[in-house]
Formats: C-alpha cells, sequence, structure tokens
C-alpha cells in the first residue's frame, strides 16, 4: 500500500534537510559565516531529524517520511562514493591541472576556523561534504519519491549549476577552468543517475 506524504511533512522535511546546502549558499553570497551556520543551524536539524526518525519510526502516519528519508540518505551516500571515484579517475585520464578535492579543507576551515591542514578542519570539511551528499539525497527522495534516473540527473545538474555559482567566489577557480567543469558535471551527473536509479528500485521493490 503506497504511503502518501502530507504536505507539512514534505516541508518539515526540505526544511531539516537543506541547512548544508543553504549554509554554504549563504556564505558563498556574503550574508552569514558557516562557523554560525553550521553549528546552530545545521548540527540542530540533524539532531532534530534523527529524533523525529526514532520517535516517530512506529507512527503509521510516518512511514512514509520515515522511509523516504532513510533511503535518500543511503542512496545519496552510495551516490557520493561514485561521484568522489569518478573524479580523480577523470583527473588522471585527461591530465586536469585541477584538485577534484580542493573544497574539503576549505569547508572544514571555514566551518571550524582553523587552518585548512589541521586535522580537525579536515574532519569537519569531509564530514559536511558527506552530509551534503546524504542530505540531498533525502531532498530528492522527498521531492521525486518514485526515484527514475532522468529525474536524479537533472537534480543533480540543478545542485551542479548552484555548486558553479557559488563555489568559485572561495575556490578561486574560473568557470572556464575545464577540470572544473567536467569534474563537476560528470560527477555530480554520476552521483544523480546512482540516487535515481536507487530510489526507483525502493519504490518499485515496495509498490509494484
Amino acid at each position: 500500500m503506497k504511503r502518501k506524504l502530507s504536505i507539512t511533512q514534505i516541508i518539515v522535511g526540505l526544511a531539516l534537510t537543506s541547512t548544508s546546502g543553504v549554509a554554504i549558499t549563504l556564505w558563498g553570497l556574503g550574508k552569514i559565516p558557516m562557523t554560525f551556520t553550521v553549528s546552530f543551524v545545521v548540527l540542530p536539524s540533524i539532531v532534530v531529524l534523527v529524533s523525529a526518525l526514532l520517535y516517530f519510526k512506529n507512527n503509521d502516519k510516518f512511514l512514509g517520511f520515515n522511509d523516504l528519508i532513510i533511503q535518500g540518505g543511503k542512496w545519496g551516500l552510495l551516490a557520493t562514493f561514485f561521484y568522489d571515484g569518478i573524479r580523480p579517475l577523470l583527473k588522471l585520464i585527461f591530465r586536469f591541472d585541477f584538485n577534484p578535492y580542493r573544497a574539503m579543507p576549505i569547508f572544514g576551515e571555514l566551518i571550524t576556523g582553523l587552518s585548512q591542514s589541521a586535522p580537525l578542519a579536515l574532519f569537519a570539511g569531509w564530514t559536511y561534504h558527506f552530509w551534503n551528499g546524504i542530505s540531498f539525497g533525502m531532498m530528492f527522495a522527498l521531492l521525486a519519491p518514485k526515484g527514475g534516473i532522468l529525474k536524479g540527473f537533472l537534480w543533480s545538474m540543478a545542485l551542479q549549476a548552484l555548486m558553479m555559482w557559488v563555489y568559485p567566489h572561495f575556490l578561486e577557480i574560473r568557470l572556464a577552468d575545464p577540470g572544473f567543469l567536467m569534474t563537476g558535471l560528470v560527477g555530480h551527473g554520476l552521483w544523480g543517475v546512482v540516487l535515481g536509479y536507487g530510489i526507483k528500485r525502493n519504490y518499485d521493490k515496495k509498490y509494484s
């Protein structure tokens, strides 16, 4: 039996899962430092989301919501592994002079205020990176519960467009950089395909 989500569940779910993306966007626009948003917005939203999943795990009205959040997170994480794996391979094949993992230590510096080489900053940066992949997967599952490769790909391209708009402001790279463009487009595209496939597979398994 299909479990339809209420509008309130979708809106609240999107609000809780979008905070990491909002945090980096606001920083890129020069509005709010990530030392504040990650500490007082992103982390509390994660605590609230996890607490809600645990509290409502046996509530029939939230079974569909919980399933989409969990599946979106699971496939979002798996897709992120694919995303991270393809980028160094592209660099090697096409001999790009571009570090595909340059954002992680910068994330860490922005979050902790420490130098990019500090272990805590590196841990924070990579954790933030993986949470982005997980939370964006959750958002997709809420928006497109039936999944689908095409929908996943389009979602990834929307995120790529956002990245191209925000990232150059603090990565100090040009939009014309072929390494930046190709690793981003191919990496995000593969991420979206894996995510869309996974959510569709879960939907078909449960409701077909």
